[in-house]
């Protein structure tokens, strides 16, 4: 069985603006890329490879499934949305970027696309917000992530004073 990165198409169509039309050999590498590029800087390698095992093997325990349900799942749900406005809009053919359009729709035009881009992003951004604060507030919960193996979370750095790792595209006045 293939490996799910903690979001199903389903849960994608459910919970965002992915609608059910949308190819799902499109949505599912995204998934896979948006949560390794996003969702694994702010957990750790070490702590995301140890959930993802849990959570595909349908053993985490209740605080490891209050961590992927309420912040995990979300923040990579929207950025996944993000990814598949643009993969969807254009294509890369063998002539080159290609706009997609049906039968009987128009292609909306780059400005109206970016803006779906940038809004599901920023929804991303806001659940990515939440975990990262939750695992500063909760680390106890989660040994694997308070673990020396677990050297590259941005999360974690923050945790001990160090927040140069962590990058958001939200700013706070």
């Amino acid at each position: 069985m293939p490996t799910t990165y903690f979001c199903t198409t389903q849960y994608l169509r459910t919970n965002t603006n992915i609608g059910n039309s949308v190819d799902e050999n499109t949505i599912t590498p995204l998934v896979k890329t948006t949560a390794e590029m996003w969702s694994r800087s702010i957990l750790g390698t070490y702590f995301f490879n140890y959930l993802l095992t849990k959570f595909n093997a349908q053993t985490l325990n209740a605080d490891e499934t209050t961590l992927v349900a309420n912040y995990l799942k979300p923040a990579i749900a929207w950025k996944t949305a993000a990814d598949v406005t643009v993969n969807q809009s254009l294509l890369l053919r063998n002539k080159g970027v290609q706009t997609q359009s049906g039968d009987f729709s128009a292609a909306s035009d780059f400005k109206a696309m970016a803006f779906i881009q940038r809004t599901s992003f920023e929804k991303g951004s806001f659940y990515e917000n939440l975990l990262f604060e939750y695992l500063k507030e909760n680390r106890a919960l989660y040994p694997q992530f308070e673990s020396p193996l677990n050297t590259d979370s941005t999360a974690k750095e923050a945790c001990n004073g160090n927040t140069s790792g962590f990058q958001s595209n939200i700013l706070f006045i």
